[in-house]
């Protein structure tokens, strides 16, 4: 037996709308993200646990850890050995941190190393957005590659192997706040708008492409200060009730950074030392969280999706 982990993720990244996406690493050790145990079996077995099982359906079929199973079995590793597979849902649904992602990326994953299908990393990507797209809508990638890659990742299909790699700051912290309400993607969606303008298309070429290439040269700090969301957030803050409020409060607190994390309601913060971060994660479980959220103080999961280690 074994067990495979798929680390919670950042997409977006605020100036890269469906481009950019960054796996999350809490600085206290904690496993942000989805864990899934796999073992033989004399016949396929799927279970379901962990703090956020309740909230996915109780009928398997409709779960897409299952899905993804069946879909293996089927068409990707006919002769596999039988299996039994347990999803551990330690993230919440809706909350804009690659929950479905996380399920996802974890099973497909797992399933590859049980199979010994030695897929590409192309073929799981392709795979795992393939899935992804049943709960988001569209095969978007800006959660799939950082959650099985690690890191901060510029993705999409015009990217040579589906993703690339992108430098950071080692002294960044993300600050991410999950308030304990949901948001139905398909509606943080459903209030983007159609079509931008060509100003818009341009100034949003622009940021992203400026972006990338200040962290190429490692001019951190002009990086942070043109990472501006002003593409989906400005249609989105309406619906997460206290982002107006936190906006206005974590850059008085120091927070170079603040935005919404993938479709929300989960916000994120990037502060340049960890005072400021305890700081600004203080404020947030006072004032923007509930006894179902919770805050952590991140810095890149630079390892992606991998194989737990045994306790000895």
């Amino acid at each position: 037996m074994f067990e495979v982990y798929a680390p919670a993720s950042v997409g977006n990244f605020a100036v890269g709308f469906d481009a950019l996406g960054a796996a999350l690493a809490p600085i206290d050790g904690q496993l942000l993200g989805d864990v899934v145990a796999v073992q033989s079996a004399t016949q396929d077995e799927f279970i379901c646990s962990g703090e956020y099982a309740h909230k996915l359906p109780a009928d398997p079929l409709e779960n897409l850890a299952y899905q993804c199973l069946v879909h293996f079995r089927e068409h990707v590793a006919p002769n596999m050995a039988a299996v039994r597979l347990e999803l551990k849902k330690n993230l919440p649904i809706g909350s804009g941190l690659g929950s479905s992602a996380c399920s996802v990326v974890a099973t497909f994953a797992a399933l590859d190393k049980f199979a010994d299908t030695q897929l590409s990393q192309v073929e799981l990507i392709e795979l795992m957005a393939d899935f992804e797209a049943k709960v988001s809508g569209g095969r978007h990638y800006d959660n799939i590659t950082p959650c099985y890659l690690g890191g901060l990742q510029l993705t999409g299909d015009l990217i040579p192997n589906k993703s690339l790699s992108l430098p950071v700051c080692e002294q960044w912290y993300y600050v991410v706040a999950f308030p304990g309400f949901t948001l139905n993607t398909a509606k943080a969606r459903a209030v983007l708008p159609e079509s931008l303008s060509m100003h818009d298309s341009v100034e949003f070429a622009q940021r992203l492409s400026a972006f990338i290439s200040l962290l190429h040269t490692q001019q951190f700090d002009a990086a942070l200060s043109i990472m501006e969301d002003r593409v989906a957030e400005p249609h989105r803050a309406r619906l997460i009730e206290g982002f107006a409020q936190a906006k206005q409060a974590l850059p008085e607190l120091g927070a170079k950074v603040m935005s919404i994390s993938g479709a929300g309601p989960t916000l994120f913060a990037v502060c340049t030392d960890l005072t400021t971060a305890q700081q600004c994660a203080d404020w947030l479980a006072a004032n923007y969280i509930n006894d179902q959220g919770f805050c952590h103080i991140c810095q890149l999961d630079t390892l992606g999706t991998r194989v737990l280690e045994k306790e000895a």
